[in-house]
């Protein structure tokens, strides 16, 4: 199969995954992507670049408010402030997820998760671990702005990428 086609057929197979789970998506127009949508529940965006011949990309973003910020910024010990983004950095990393915090760790206004997934064995339950394994990744964020803040819950907001 050649690899447009083979990228419309893994297009035909995602919005039919998605709607026999019941997903709701949005398709958007990306000029460096073959197809993008963004999903409600859970936010993230799932991107086929053209870059790319053989590959889906998975990314969302937690951005965090203003009171997250203070209160990072407020650690004045740097062992405490490190030792907390390494917990973090180590749990995405065990759950083989990239990540980029913006714009840097003195300044944490946003982390990028992402995930890239090959058409090569791709299945309803690897694309949809995929996606789960993003939820997980926001949680592990949401769980470390609670231990951040002292809290049991984060005022963060979870938004996806455009």
């Amino acid at each position: 199969m050649s690899k447009p086609n083979e990228k419309k057929e893994v297009i035909k197979k995602i919005q039919k995954w998605f709607n026999e789970e019941f997903i709701e998506f949005i398709n958007i127009d990306n000029p460096l992507a073959d197809y993008q949508i963004n999903t409600k529940n859970p936010n993230q965006t799932i991107c086929l670049p053209k870059n790319k011949i053989d590959s889906i990309e998975f990314v969302t973003a937690i951005f965090f408010t203003i009171e997250d910020q203070k209160a990072y910024t407020a650690l004045k010990n740097n062992e405490e402030k490190l030792r907390i983004i390494w917990e973090l950095q180590r749990s995405l990393l065990e759950i083989n997820l990239e990540y980029e915090v913006k714009p840097n760790f003195d300044n944490l206004e946003s982390i990028i998760l992402k995930k890239t997934v090959y058409f090569d064995n791709l299945s309803k339950d690897k694309f949809m671990d995929t996606i789960f394994t993003l939820q997980r990744g926001v949680y592990l964020v949401e769980l470390m702005l609670c231990q951040l803040r002292g809290k049991y819950s984060s005022n963060s907001n979870t938004k996806f990428m455009l």
